[in-house]
């Protein structure tokens, strides 16, 4: 009888891992700086690094936006977790598909190049460059004084009306540090939905509605972001 309880808590595991997993797809990201940079810390950065890495392919939120409380009413958790489960491999389903549409482009490159030419535009810093790597050390030897660091953790498309209408979405987590030290004189994340509301279909049979849009949006963010930095 014993063996026969650990047994039946052994099978639970899994689901109840599953469970979890599933339930937190549907957390949402929020916006908010986490430290201000000031006039005084500006001014002593006279050249800046910009390095900005994106981990995923592109993402769709269809499906799991539109959760409804149908499977948690009638089967509890358990119920909830099905339906999670369900949706977000629906929605993975929409990424697989827009794959092609999206072709090459690639964020990261696209939001440095945003980044740098924004900063530059604003004279924020005497000089400004794309850098291949966060390693502090070595921009510290190539005559950088800063880091500006942006991960995108999540780009693509993601519900905004009706079942099927999305628009662009990028969640990213951005940090500006003083070199040599690793000091973090900035630090922001940022939920961004931006562009016009459209059905998933015009993404995925027009290929240049896509790439447009994310390039689009990603130009909307390094202007917000630099800006922000730029006037403390």
């Amino acid at each position: 009888m014993a063996w026969s309880n650990c047994f039946w808590l052994f099978a639970l595991r899994t689901p109840f891992l599953f469970i979890v997993g599933a339930l937190l797809t549907g957390c949402v990201a929020t916006t908010g700086t986490k430290a201000t940079m000031s006039g005084t810390d500006l001014a002593q950065i006279k050249k800046a690094g910009v390095f900005v890495e994106s981990p995923h392919q592109i993402s769709v939120r269809v499906a799991r936006d539109n959760m409804t409380n149908t499977g948690a009413v009638l089967f509890g958790l358990v119920g909830a977790a099905v339906e999670a489960g369900y949706k977000s491999s629906k929605d993975s389903g929409h990424a697989d598909t827009l794959l092609s549409a999206v072709g090459n482009f690639d964020p990261a490159h696209e939001s440095a190049v945003a980044l740098r030419d924004r900063f530059a535009a604003v004279h924020v810093f005497q000089s400004v460059e794309i850098v291949a790597s966060d390693n502090r050390r070595a921009a510290e030897s190539a005559g950088f004084d800063a880091l500006f660091q942006q991960t995108i953790e999540e780009w693509g498309l993601r519900l905004c009306g009706g079942e099927d209408r999305v628009r662009v979405e990028l969640d990213v987590h951005m940090r500006l540090v003083t070199l040599p030290e690793g000091a973090v004189k900035w630090e922001r994340d940022e939920l961004m939905i931006d562009g016009v509301c459209r059905p998933i279909s015009e993404f995925q049979t027009d290929p240049e509605v896509l790439r447009s849009s994310l390039k689009s949006a990603i130009e909307t963010l390094a202007g917000r972001t630099v800006n922000e930095i730029a006037f403390p």
